[in-house]
């Protein structure tokens, strides 16, 4: 055991034993070998490792190449390695095992930690909504009248999602300004972004089943930030009267560290209040489980 542990964390890390998120890393002497390793102050734990060395139950679970595994084995497994982990960085007694298996986060490259089988993504905040609208509809109501009722979102291409860093090539298309007599085609000239913020689900819903909003820890893994790259010219002339299509499917950015949702818990909190009652079904405003979260987020 080292005397200066990288256990050993400063007061107030965001990376402490509190937060414990999710990515998927490679190293410079094994660049084709992905493994799932979870970040503790300024290094990456190979999961995979750790649980192999302290004969963890779930060992085989995170030896994976990527969460997609862990995600469909459900939440039992998630709560069950998260404490597993929370112990493995936490206990004295580990530290002899767990040290060697601590790579400094500078020394690792990061992968997209998931395979993407669908993405939805949505209009949620109504601040950008009335932003955006204003963009798209200056002489009409920048909200439409549906916006306060339900969720209001769109598919968007999972083939295109990316890890964060990976390079944005400017997408071209069509773009027409309301003056203009006719449309041109060519490199997109508003390229815009979006600080949001993502939700993984891990285990599926049944075709045909609705999900009610008290499973939502049944099926919602975590958290993860998400830049929403928008072609605006090009959306703008062509959103209507389908939504969004060329102009949002070139590339969307995710962060490479997933946050479990029980990492968050502190973070619950009441939703806004609103003008306009929602329909029960969708009503968040339970007082044991609040449908918000009180995050801060930056781009």
């Amino acid at each position: 055991m080292s005397e200066h542990s990288p256990l050993d964390l400063a007061e107030g890390d965001p990376f402490g034993p509190h937060n414990l998120p999710y990515g998927v890393f490679s190293t410079a002497e094994e660049p084709d070998r992905r493994r799932l390793g979870v970040r503790i102050g300024g290094y990456v734990l190979d999961a995979g490792a750790a649980a192999h060395a302290l004969g963890s139950p779930y060992a085989s679970l995170l030896a994976q190449p990527g969460l997609n595994p862990l995600l469909a084995a459900g939440r039992t497994a998630w709560r069950d390695v998260r404490r597993a982990l929370t112990a493995w960085v936490t206990v004295p007694a580990h530290r002899a095992d767990v040290e060697p298996l601590l790579h400094p986060l500078d020394a690792v490259t990061l992968h997209l930690p998931y395979e993407v089988a669908d993405y939805v993504d949505f209009y949620a905040s109504e601040h950008h909504a009335t932003n955006v609208g204003r963009i798209f509809r200056p002489d009409g109501d920048a909200l439409t009248p549906n916006w306060k009722h339900l969720p209001i979102g769109y598919h968007g291409r999972a083939g295109t999602v990316v890890v964060s860093g990976t390079d944005v090539v400017r997408p071209s298309g069509q773009r027409k300004a309301p003056a203009d007599p006719a449309p041109v085609f060519g490199p997109s000239v508003k390229l815009d972004i979006e600080a949001e913020v993502g939700f993984l689900v891990g285990t599926p819903s049944e075709l045909g089943r609705p999900v009610p909003l008290a499973d939502f820890r049944e099926h919602v893994f975590g958290l993860t930030l998400l830049n929403d790259w928008s072609a605006r010219d090009v959306q703008a002339w062509e959103y209507v009267p389908l939504g969004p299509f060329l102009g949002k499917s070139f590339q969307t950015s995710v962060s490479a560290w997933v946050t479990p949702l029980e990492a968050l818990d502190a973070a619950r909190t009441a939703p806004p209040a609103r003008d306009l009652p929602l329909l029960p079904y969708l009503d968040d405003a339970d007082e044991e489980e609040p449908g918000g979260f009180d995050l801060r987020i930056s781009v």
